[in-house]
């Protein structure tokens, strides 16, 4: 049935929690947090009761980049968009919602519907901006809820090199400890013409910082180093593990500096507890946007850029027990020193954890695609650079595979989803996704199954589905000079292309690297200051 979508987004109208009945509201943009508002109560079950019976609203809570800690990028329980409903000619762009943000946003937006949220009865998409501004918008209207402000964001001019300007804030996307009802972000602040990092933790519902925060980052030395933040960007994701969230730092963009690749743990309980991890010579960073991941038993995987020597662990997958000591396993290809010296890095790609499967694909620059056993990462490759490294690696684009991959398994299959750029190695066409199958019996390999069209500038997808049906991949095109923003929905049982956004229903503009996130019916695509909401009309 058709949603009241201008009273909604006019603030006039809102959803009652539980039910559809339509109440008053009085204040739709409050740049304060309510302190009234309780905490969200803990998690029940991975999906809340919809909005109103038949419309978008409700869904999973998303709390951390691409759904989860392995980093899928896979949303199991939608029921609304099937690929029939997808493909109707009901699914499309909500020209009212339009959220007005102070900055740019390089931060994968999070999601929790009202039985989590904490606000009101509202479901919230938090956004993330240069500005170093937290929005909690009201994901049905885009409204907002509430705005927490960072602190001072650092200016580009100041800093040693970089691409983003005029300033740099949030850039790493945050994570939600749903039991705790706490978002926990990291800014880039200015602080009296000091730069430094800064955790904050923010209650979900109302965006009051907790006590105790923020705090600044401040490690201890590892391998030698010691912690200077001015050449260090934090592009990657934040992961928690228990009461711990790591952060992830590599270079600026330009690689000025003597930076290195450094993983921060910080204990939520107390936060001046900060351990550390960082590559044992100059370069290496961990700048993917996936950042860290993590798999069922613990263990962090990361993976790093080009390093200067042999021995700076750049182009490396490093796998962590527990905590951050010295990685306890490894894996860098047989041409580790050639990707070195082309700026090729290994590390473009955050460390993937298969579904059902349990290994690791890592994907880099060069355009190769590797599987690797979490138990055995296997040191250094003994193949040719693109075949013959790890249990299985081959050539999937002639140019580079950057952002991030997703996967997701039915009860026959397991497939792997790659954005890359130049020729693909298993279809016809340029850049795009190249969708790969992989059998539930054999990890040591797989095939191409279909490829997306010649999508420019793909980046990350995401992937929705109703348990094993109704499988969909979701595809944004990244704004370039020389191409337009895009989103597109393939059927992942053939490939079948179901949807593209046209005309009105096109992105006002796409960011690199974040993945479109759907949840309740809802799509959403950021871009340069904006975000777009796609659902059923």
């Amino acid at each position: 049935m058709p949603r009241r979508h201008a009273l909604l987004a006019a603030g006039i109208l809102s959803l009652s929690p539980g039910c559809g009945a339509a109440t008053a509201r009085t204040s739709p943009d409050a740049s304060v947090p309510d302190a009234s508002v309780p905490d969200a109560p803990p998690p029940t079950g991975d999906r809340a009761p919809t909005d109103d019976g038949g419309t978008a609203g409700g869904g999973v809570a998303v709390v951390t980049y691409q759904f989860d800690g392995a980093r899928t990028g896979a949303n199991r329980a939608e029921h609304l968009l099937t690929p029939a409903a997808v493909g109707s000619g009901r699914f499309g762009r909500d020209p009212l919602f339009a959220p007005v943000l102070d900055g740019d946003v390089y931060a994968q937006p999070l999601y929790l519907p009202a039985a989590v949220s904490g606000a009101a009865g509202r479901d919230l998409l938090f956004v993330a901006t240069q500005a170093n501004s937290v929005f909690a918008l009201d994901a049905a209207t885009g409204a907002t809820v509430w705005r927490a402000g960072l602190g001072v964001p650092v200016a580009r001019a100041t800093q040693p090199c970089g691409n983003i300007s005029p300033t740099t804030g949030v850039l790493g996307t945050p994570v939600i400890d749903l039991g705790a009802a706490t978002l926990y972000a990291v800014a880039f602040t200015d602080q009296g013409g000091a730069r430094v990092y800064t955790l904050h933790a923010l209650d979900v519902g109302t965006g009051a910082p907790r006590a105790g925060y923020p705090v600044a980052l401040h490690p201890p030395p590892s391998n030698g180093s010691t912690w200077d933040p001015d050449p260090m960007g934090e592009r990657g994701a934040l992961a928690r593990v228990g009461a711990t969230v790591y952060v992830p730092f590599g270079g600026l963009a330009g690689d000025c500096g003597l930076y290195h690749g450094w993983v921060v743990g910080i204990d939520t309980r107390a936060p001046t507890h900060q351990t550390a991890f960082a590559t044992p010579g100059a370069s290496s960073g961990i700048w993917a946007p996936g950042g860290v991941a993590a798999d069922a038993t613990g263990r962090l995987y990361v993976a790093t850029g080009n390093g200067l020597t042999d021995t700076s662990m750049g182009e490396h997958v490093l796998r962590f027990g527990a905590g951050l000591g010295a990685p306890d396993g490894f894996f860098t290809p047989s041409d580790q020193r050639t990707l070195d010296a082309a700026d090729v890095d290994l590390g473009s790609v955050a460390p993937l954890v298969v579904p059902r499967l349990g290994v690791l694909f890592q994907g880099g620059k060069a355009g190769v695609g590797y599987l690797l056993d979490p138990n055995a990462l296997g040191g250094r490759g003994t193949g040719d650079g693109s075949r013959g490294e790890g249990l299985f690696s081959t050539r999937l684009f002639s140019g580079e595979i950057l952002g991030a991959a997703a996967a997701w398994a039915d009860a026959t299959d397991v497939y792997l989803f790659v954005s890359g750029r130049g020729e693909r190695a298993g279809c016809a066409g340029t850049g795009g996704v190249e969708a790969l199958r992989m059998a539930p019996a054999g990890i040591h390999g797989f095939t191409t199954a279909w490829c997306s069209s010649s999508v420019p500038e793909a980046n990350p997808p995401a992937v929705s589905s109703d348990g094993d049906e109704g499988a969909i991949l979701w595809v944004a095109g990244a704004t370039t000079v020389t191409s337009a923003p895009s989103l597109r929905a393939y059927r992942i049982a053939d490939g079948a292309e179901i949807w593209t956004a046209v005309g009105p229903d096109a992105p006002p503009s796409v960011r690199h690297w974040v993945p479109p996130v759907v949840s309740g019916g809802r799509v959403y695509v950021t871009g340069a200051a904006s975000v777009a909401l796609y659902d059923l009309r």
